[in-house]
């Protein structure tokens, strides 16, 4: 809830819908603004129009107020002073400009923006069957199930070993797509040298630059689902 508070703000007009605490209204959140007067405060959900009717002070703060807490008392005072209520309605209006809430722009609000690899954008950009592109970016999130990750989670295997190879490697991503002597054999048959990255974007952008052909993806995904 806070956070979706922070998506929205109030211009005043009748005061009913607007918290006085917890809402931004006129560029401010009073609990976070005032936070010694609100620590005394009775009513956390209080709304304007009623802290503007006529209300005895000990009805909203348990008095005696320390003296931090009555400083910011008087400022708050100056500034209910200065509204002016009416017969109108509150009005919203979200942080991107309109009075109408967006799934989607609140998404991006509350979730920010990262630097998202090439590579994730590759994935669902190419032709594909979607079963096939599934699988590759669970295997871009280290989500496939592979021994390495079954032991990881606490899966009893009688071996955690390649069955593709006698190396006696740990079944990993990096093992079974690109170290192991299958894959290896399959990505040179490409013509493709698989470079030392621990990151896998940036071994898919190696393969990339490797094959410079448009369907580069598919060749990639289908590869390792062949793997």
């Amino acid at each position: 809830m806070d956070k979706f508070k922070g998506l929205a703000s109030v211009s005043i007009a009748d005061g009913r819908t607007c918290l006085l605490w917890w809402d931004l209204w006129e560029g401010q959140v009073c609990a976070q603004a005032y936070p010694k007067l609100f620590s005394f405060a009775k009513m956390k959900n209080v709304s304007i129009k009623r802290v503007l009717s006529p209300m005895a002070i000990d009805h909203l703060f348990h008095l005696p107020l320390s003296s931090e807490a009555y400083s910011q008392l008087l400022l708050l005072n100056e500034r209910l002073d200065a509204l002016q209520l009416n017969s109108n309605r509150d009005t919203w209006t979200y942080i991107w400009g309109s009075p109408f809430f967006s799934s989607s722009r609140a998404y991006k609000q509350l979730t920010g923006h990262a630097n998202v690899p090439p590579a994730f954008k590759w994935i669902w950009k190419n032709c594909c069957q979607h079963k096939h592109k599934v699988f590759f970016w669970l295997l871009l999130k280290d989500r496939l199930s592979m021994r390495d990750l079954l032991g990881r989670k606490g899966m009893i295997l009688q071996s955690h070993d390649c069955v593709l190879c006698e190396q006696n490697s740990r079944e990993t991503l990096d093992h079974l797509f690109l170290t192991c002597p299958l894959a290896t054999q399959f990505w040179a048959s490409l013509e493709l040298m698989v470079p030392v990255f621990h990151d896998h974007t940036e071994v898919i952008a190696s393969f990339r630059r490797q094959l410079n052909i448009p369907f580069f993806m598919e060749v990639i995904i289908l590869g390792c689902w062949g793997i």
